[in-house]
């Protein structure tokens, strides 16, 4: 392909843009009616999505517990309250304290509800984000919850990628996106601001300007439940690259020295808490990437470290969390979580005991909440065949609490988990999940995610298994280089523009190996992945068709020579390199699955998902790849709704309605 004959839909405004969008989704949509098992799926998912015995995850502030509730009744959602009380005792009393559809005339616009930011000393004061048609650009008013009112002359920003965050009750750290001149070449904010009340954006103090070519500044405070609050702000010159500052009472900026690839994760008793990314050095002592470090901070100024956590072969820190007292960490060993927890006694911190939580099986533990102020922690824990359950851990008492258990969505008797072994084109060794009824040959869903570190872990299979597993399929997990289930070496072997291809490699690799186990057939196999995990598919479909039957591809990149020219693509360099040059040209466009689809070569039926409203990665992507794939033949559909954004917010019926299009999908192509 010489010219790109669909480069116009690369612009959103263009009237060919919303057409083929509208006019290739509707024709989705009309095989799907077509279809007798659609419309009983989507009813039946969005049964289980509306199901009152679902656990209601909650943030608790000052024994009152808050929670956004959708329903038949609001399908956009309510923001609800009860007391701590009635919640543990399972007969929660629920006050409705705002409805996200009014908010539709306040703003003008189809918003979602993208997050509630309680001030939690004060915690009937609330931020609001509500993201128009469920982007990720979001308007921010403040909100008092004891009046059920917008606050009269508040804190209120326009839409924009937007960092807001409270400082105390009467200021907010604003890094604003709403002004093309705010932001950086990612659509990120560039500036930092300190904003009290009562004043107007041109009397806020100003704080830091990063260069155009960087990704993101932001700033945030950590209440210190040990003592005095910290004021942070973090200048990312790239996705994985930061500088932090400390922000001294009269807004000077004080660096803090730190390895430009850390994450600060917490802060305790003038202790900061960091994860690194790499090896660091510091006067004669070592400590090892993926490891958890504590650092003593005094006005500015690095004091004495001490390493809480280093891992072993096959171990990752998942989360960090901070209580009164303690420091605790989720972390995954062989992809299976477990939980530790350390607390500062004598100037040193020290291993606390943690009573065992016993997982069956590969299973994952996750915080849920943490009420600030106290040692109690909210963890969820799941695994592939073992509905979620929410307890609370008092770290003080060293008990465990059930909370709730989430009802069972299938039968699990008779199916079963392993953890097997494919080998990459490089000889590497890649783990992955099946969950399956033993039968050979079986129709198998394979999901990757493969990059940014992110890790993909064995969560409870819900849908998947009510509608797919209890029908005989199988689902594959497949832990590809590129992730983090194995800490920042795993995710490195597959990071920029000479090594992403292990992502797609070790994908094909995964499913390869299931064919030569008798587990499945390559015409049977269909891989799925979204946004960098649509990449890894599309580029495995691109490169190895024959091994699989079909291809689930949502939101994802396609075309890998544009990407940084596209939204947020720019901030994405130090995740795939800069095709604009080379060598990291040559190695991205041998990756590029829109540049690897040839005439005259069999591809297997695709699905490929993206909304307009996606204002992270580029609707273009999906559009440009699908109509690529109809003009070579390809029996390729296209699923774009309207809403939705890139993180899929939407109406219940909305997700509902998306998941019962990939089942059809699934069953129609690979299915018994």
């Amino acid at each position: 392909m010489s010219a790109d004959r669909y480069a116009v839909f690369e612009n959103l405004n263009a009237p060919e843009t919303a057409a083929f969008a509208a006019a290739e989704h509707a024709q989705t949509q009309a095989w799907l009616e077509s279809r007798p098992d659609y419309e009983p799926l989507r009813r039946d998912i969005l049964a289980v999505l509306q199901d009152e015995q679902q656990i209601p995850f909650c943030q608790e502030h000052r024994a009152r517990m808050y929670h956004f509730y959708q329903s038949e009744e609001f399908p956009k959602g309510v923001y609800r309250v009860c007391s701590a009380a009635s919640y543990r005792a399972g007969l929660p009393e629920w006050e409705v304290l705002f409805s996200v559809a009014d908010f539709d005339e306040v703003l003008g616009e189809d918003v979602y509800l993208d997050g509630v930011s309680h001030y939690v000393e004060q915690p009937n004061r609330v931020l609001l984000s509500l993201s128009p048609s469920g982007g990720d650009a979001a308007f921010t008013l403040e909100f008092d919850l004891e009046t059920r009112q917008v606050v009269p002359n508040g804190f209120h920003f326009p839409a924009g990628k937007n960092h807001i965050a409270w400082r105390d009750e009467d200021s907010v750290w604003v890094c604003p996106a709403w002004d093309e001149r705010q932001l950086t070449a990612s659509g990120y904010p560039r500036e930092a601001w300190l904003l009290r009340r009562g004043q107007s954006f041109e009397e806020a103090q100003p704080l830091l300007q990063t260069a155009v070519d960087s990704v993101w500044v932001h700033a945030w405070r950590y209440l210190d439940a040990q003592g005095a609050p910290l004021d942070l702000l973090e200048e990312s010159t790239g996705f994985f690259s930061r500088r932090y500052f400390q922000v001294a009472s009269d807004g000077a900026l004080l660096p803090l020295g730190l390895p430009e690839t850390c994450e600060i994760c917490g802060y305790l008793g003038g202790w900061l808490l960091m994860l690194l990314k790499h090896d660091w050095q510091r006067a004669n002592q070592s400590y090892a990437a993926g490891s958890l470090v504590a650092v003593k901070l005094n006005k500015g100024m690095l004091g004495q470290a001490q390493c809480l956590f280093a891992p072993q072969a096959g171990q990752s820190v998942e989360g960090v969390e901070t209580t009164r007292h303690f420091v605790a960490a989720t972390l995954l060993d062989n992809v299976s979580g477990s939980l530790k927890a350390w607390r500062l006694q004598q100037g040193q911190w020290q291993t606390a005991e943690v009573p065992e939580l016993p997982l069956e099986g590969a299973g994952v533990l996750e915080f849920a909440d943490q009420p600030w102020g106290g040692d109690v922690l909210y963890i969820a824990a799941s695994s592939f065949l073992s509905p979620l359950t929410l307890y609370t851990l008092d770290l003080q008492r060293q008990e465990w609490c059930v909370m709730r258990r989430q009802p069972a969505q299938f039968e699990p008797e008779g199916l079963v988990v392993q953890q097997l072994h494919a080998v990459s084109a490089d000889g590497e060794r890649i783990p992955y999940y099946h969950v399956g009824g033993g039968e050979l040959n079986a129709p198998a869903l394979v999901y990757a995610y493969g990059g940014f570190g992110v890790p993909e872990l064995p969560h409870y299979l819900g849908i998947i298994g009510r509608h797919w597993l209890a029908q005989g399929g199988a689902f594959v997990l497949a832990n590809i280089r590129g992730g983090g289930e194995f800490g920042p070496a795993w995710h490195a072997a597959a990071q920029g523009a000479a090594r992403k291809h292990k992502s797609a490699e070790d994908l094909v690799a995964v499913a390869q190996d299931l064919a030569v186990r008798g587990l499945s057939a390559p015409e049977r196999i269909v891989l799925q992945g979204g946004s960098n995990g649509g990449l890894v598919c599309a580029a495995a479909y691109c490169a190895s068709p024959q091994s699989i039957g079909g291809m689930v591809c949502e939101v994802p990149l396609t075309d890998m020579l544009r990407y940084p020219h596209l939204l947020a693509g720019a901030s994405w360099q130090e995740e795939y390199g800069n095709p604009d040059a080379e060598p990291d040209r040559g190695y991205l466009k041998k990756l590029s699955p829109y540049h690897n689809l040839h005439d005259g070569r069999t591809y297997p039926p695709a699905l490929i998902t993206t909304n307009l409203s996606d204002d992270r990665v580029h609707p273009a992507h999906a559009l440009k790849f699908h109509a690529r794939l109809r003009e070579i033949g390809v029996n390729s559909r296209l699923y774009a709704p309207e809403a939705g954004g890139h993180a899929g917010n939407a109406s219940q019926e909305e997700v509902a309605a998306e998941l019962a299009a990939v089942l059809v999908f699934l069953r129609q192509t690979v299915g018994k």
